[in-house]
């Protein structure tokens, strides 16, 4: 095995960074509105909400993720590993992240 050490370069990094900003900045509004969009706009308790939030990141952790890591660890494409999963599922997370504030169609809440 050979060590060798390749450095990033600025280009590179601050890409990286933005990447990983524009996908905090979904995940971060859709958890913190979430939990107001299931109290005070759905009508659900506060401790089924926190319990559906719970259960749902529980399941994603240590169900979810750990599947789709190993899928996405064992793909060889020309893009390579991770690449061709964030373009795939770029638009499925818009439509999921849209319908989790989905109330039915005027039913709800008053």
């Amino acid at each position: 095995m050979t060590n060798s050490t390749q450095q990033l370069s600025v280009r590179e990094k601050i890409g990286y960074s933005l990447g990983d900003l524009a996908a905090n900045l979904v995940f971060q509004t859709l958890m913190t509105y979430l939990a107001y969009f299931y109290t005070d706009i759905y009508g659900l308790d506060t401790n089924d909400a926190s319990a559906v939030m719970l259960t749902v990141g529980l399941v994603a952790a240590f169900g979810f993720n750990p599947v789709i890591g190993a899928i996405a660890d064992r793909t060889v494409s020309r893009w390579g590993k991770f690449r061709p999963w964030i373009l795939w599922t770029a638009v499925p997370l818009g439509v999921v992240a849209s319908l989790s504030f989905f109330s039915g169609f005027g039913i709800g809440v008053a």
